[in-house]
């Protein structure tokens, strides 16, 4: 259910850390659709484009698509640097627009 007053700054800085989390910050701010559209167009497509084209895979198939959804690339030193920047990448990402869409929530209220 979405916020009916202020919403708080930390709190919410903190669902962003957490992988589902994140999604129930921006839906408290209803933002969730503008959220998930600029998650997706913005991280989703282009972190799997390139990691298509700078790190190929052998795997095919139903698991090989499931890995590349959930940005795994294995073992790999730079799959695993890759992955790793990828993911404090958008967590950072993520912050930035929940925090400032939570602050433009709450000068509704003041």
């Amino acid at each position: 259910m979405p916020a009916k007053g202020k919403v708080s700054l930390p709190v919410q800085t903190g669902f962003c850390v957490i992988p589902v989390l994140d999604m129930y910050a921006a839906y408290r701010i209803k933002k969730l659709r503008k959220y998930l559209a600029i998650m997706i167009l913005v991280i989703a497509i282009p972190v799997s484009i390139a990691s298509s084209v700078f790190l190929p895979t052998d795997d095919e198939g139903l698991e090989g698509f499931t890995n590349l959804l959930i940005f795994y690339y294995g073992v790999d030193d730079n799959q695993f640097i890759f992955s790793v920047v990828v993911q404090i990448g958008t967590i950072l990402f993520a912050i930035f627009l929940i925090r400032r869409w939570s602050k433009q929530w709450n000068m509704q209220f003041d």
